[in-house]
């Protein structure tokens, strides 16, 4: 009875660990979808239905129709606005509203900082690239963690220190959303063969699911701590002694 039990309990919860991922992405673009839907293509549909009403056209085209044109539209409109502020005069209304908008309460202590991330993700002019997957000794030596790089150390930390050092995110385990922003000397990072998704896979099931090209047999240590159950101390308790 126990038994059956427990596989009844290991084959609920593989079924789940196999649905509750499917069920949340699909959950979170549904999400995405419904809010983009109310908050920028109902009102950009309401302008396209205005438009061809002040034309003589009727609102008899489809509503999934208008919804595509609404999408081009916005697709075109970000193209044309990409396009004319990297010209001479959009790139001096830019720093101008920029610098006017850092004058403004709350909102000049929060723009800057938001800029500056999507800068990261999108900016023409990144150095560093945050899809390069590298290995640090964190939290001490002989001791190593995942890592991105993420851009340049601080000049004055350079200047302090005397040597170059760079700027890693460690990411935390299960939550690779939340970690730690680390300078690591340049001699210390080791670049890894391997991409973003494969690291984050690695994080958050704690080591592992590894790439099978960075794979390797755990050694004998390593296997024995695993495959045999830890001694008990004098307590009762389980315990593991060093060899």
């Amino acid at each position: 009875m126990k038994q059956a039990s427990n596989t009844l309990s290991r084959l609920f919860f593989r079924g789940l660990g196999i649905v509750l991922p499917l069920g949340l992405t699909v959950a979170l673009l549904l999400w995405l979808w419904n809010f983009l839907s109310t908050t920028i293509f109902e009102r950009v549909d309401a302008a396209v239905v205005h438009a061809l009403a002040s034309t003589g056209i009727d609102e008899s085209i489809p509503g999934a129709i208008r919804i595509w044109i609404s999408v081009a539209l916005i697709v075109v409109l970000i193209l044309l606005m990409g396009w004319w502020f990297s010209g001479f005069l959009g790139r001096r209304v830019v720093d101008f509203f920029e610098r006017a908008l850092g004058r403004v309460p709350i909102f000049g202590a929060i723009y800057p900082y938001v800029k500056q991330v999507t800068e990261f993700f999108f900016g023409e002019d990144r150095k560093v690239e945050f899809e390069r997957v590298v290995v640090i000794p964190y939290p001490r030596t002989e001791v190593f963690s995942i890592g991105f790089l993420t851009g340049n150390c601080l000049r004055t930390l350079n200047d302090a220190r005397g040597h170059e050092l760079i700027s890693v995110f460690v990411p935390s385990s299960p939550m690779p959303a939340t970690g730690y922003t680390l300078f690591v000397p340049a001699a210390d990072i080791i670049p890894v063969n391997m991409g973003v998704e494969e690291a984050l896979r690695t994080v958050i099931s704690g080591g592992v699911l590894v790439p099978p090209a960075e794979k390797v047999e755990p050694s004998s240590l390593a296997k024995r701590l695993v495959d045999a159950p830890p001694p008990a101390d004098s307590s009762g308790h389980p315990s593991i002694e060093p060899e």
